[in-house]
């Protein structure tokens, strides 16, 4: 999985809140730039985490997620068992 890809691909407007609003936007238009850049810029940091996550331990989760599949189905079996 390649999330550095889905980080760098995240949008951004930088410089825009640098303008002035004689420039023709308003200044409610660079609060929503501001949002807009802030929520951006947390998703790439929570994809860059997601990343260092699964480089050192994707093994561990893929064969932890294969335990857990492996007791449900188990457990499905016992209770098909029980119903019957």
């Amino acid at each position: 999985m390649n999330v550095s890809a889905i980080k760098a691909a995240v949008p951004s407007f930088e410089g825009w809140l640098n303008m002035l609003p004689g420039t023709g936007i308003p200044l409610l238009g660079h609060l929503y730039v501001d949002r807009l850049n802030n929520l951006s810029h947390a998703w790439a940091d929570c994809a860059g985490i997601l990343q260092d996550v699964l480089d050192k331990d994707g093994v561990k989760l893929v064969h932890t997620a294969e335990n857990y599949r492996r007791a449900h189905i188990e457990a499905e079996a016992a209770v098909d068992k029980i119903d019957h």
